[in-house]
């Protein structure tokens, strides 16, 4: 990633999470100026600034939770990387995509700028083109090196050496603007009132981000549920006919999710791979997930399913081809008993019974490293 590209995506992304921090200056004790940053970002931030109170509203369909809301839809994103747009790739921008795609513009008069979906096809393209051109390389120095090349070829190699060369020192994508015709479909998303296009787009979101946004950080609102209904919500989800247990699958994913973005990790779902969450240090549009996590939970009970060494190491060879790692991540649940006894507290505010709750449960990684007998025989 070039320097310039870097700039503009720290612009864009400054925030990890959709909070607002009262001091964000590191204090040096043998630095006298930071002394003074510390006091005027103080007194900026809680004196001029208005604090953002307002809440994402959050609308649940048949066990589905959306946002609506474009300016919401983009505040989560941008800001934590939080849910998926149902109509693109990862980031909510099939508006954008199609008002570019019919040549008009924004309903707000912004330009949207470039799409991930559109920078992807274009790299896929120039990889492809890139291969071609090594390919060609290639078969003329094999025949430079048997003596049957002609001068035209050796020119022609000098060529793509230099192409190659130039294409490996890019820093950027060359997306191409291309004008496409109107769709026979196109005129049932078009207002015919204003001639804008019509949002068809939601934002989804897991049962896991739904929770850590309200019970963590209090910046969404459920349809107006209290905290502790959007819980039981969340895991009737797993199990509709039976009583909340400590070993129902939501809460265990929750813990695991809690876990990691209190480390710092963005999580996003894994399902692509097979696991649960991946795990990336800044966010999808910086690099790539460095870590898989599959949640690996212990239930009190002989069902070894969960510990399938088979589907174990099926994951750990899908993983290990996209140039991932492999975390396991064990949860011990506590009994019962206890699980019911602080769920069944009326006397405390659910803030502190739900975080009271969530600490009674244990998490342990495991780095899974598939041997390689050929590689380690020393």
């Amino acid at each position: 990633m070039g320097k310039k590209n870097s700039r503009l995506l720290n612009k864009i992304y400054q925030k990890p999470l959709p909070i607002d921090v009262a001091v964000n200056v590191a204090v040096v004790l043998t630095n006298p100026i930071s002394w003074f940053e510390y006091v005027w970002n103080f007194i900026r931030v809680n004196l001029w600034n208005t604090p953002d109170v307002s809440k994402i509203d959050v609308v649940c369909d048949n066990g589905v939770f959306k946002v609506v809301n474009a300016d919401s839809m983009v505040k989560l994103w941008r800001e934590g990387f939080f849910g998926k747009g149902v109509l693109s790739r990862s980031e909510p921008t099939w508006h954008a995509r199609t008002v570019s795609r019919l040549n008009g513009d924004a309903d707000d008069g912004k330009s949207s700028g470039v799409a991930m979906e559109d920078v992807t096809k274009s790299r896929r393209h120039e990889r492809i083109e890139f291969k071609r051109q090594r390919q060609r390389l290639q078969d003329l120095q094999l025949k430079q090196r048997k003596g049957l090349i002609e001068e035209e070829e050796v020119v022609e190699m000098a060529k793509l050496d230099e192409q190659l060369v130039e294409f490996r020192r890019k820093d950027f994508v060359n997306v191409e603007e291309a004008e496409v015709g109107m769709r026979d479909e196109d005129a049932d998303i078009i207002d015919g009132k204003n001639g804008s296009v019509v949002q068809l787009e939601y934002m989804q979101l897991q049962a896991v981000e739904v929770f850590f946004l309200q019970f963590a950080l209090d910046k969404v609102s459920v349809c107006d549920i209290s905290l502790k209904q959007l819980f039981i919500q969340c895991c009737q989800q797993y199990e509709p006919s039976s009583p909340i247990s400590s070993n129902n699958k939501f809460i265990v994913n929750y813990v695991v999710y809690h876990y990691f973005r209190s480390k710092g990790w963005c999580v996003r779902s894994g399902i692509k791979f097979g696991t649960d969450y991946l795990l990336y240090k800044r966010g999808p549009p910086f690099s790539h997930a460095e870590f898989c996590v599959s949640v690996m939970q212990d239930n009190h009970q002989n069902d070894t399913s969960l510990y399938d060494w088979f589907q174990i190491c099926a994951r750990a060879r899908v993983i290990g081809s996209v140039k991932k790692n492999f975390v396991q991540v064990y949860v011990v649940a506590p009994l019962q008993a206890e699980f019911d006894e602080v769920f069944a507290t009326t006397n405390i505010d659910e803030g502190l019974m739900f975080r009271k709750l969530l600490s009674m449960y244990k998490v342990s990684e495991v780095l899974y490293r598939r041997w390689n007998p050929s590689r380690t025989r020393d």
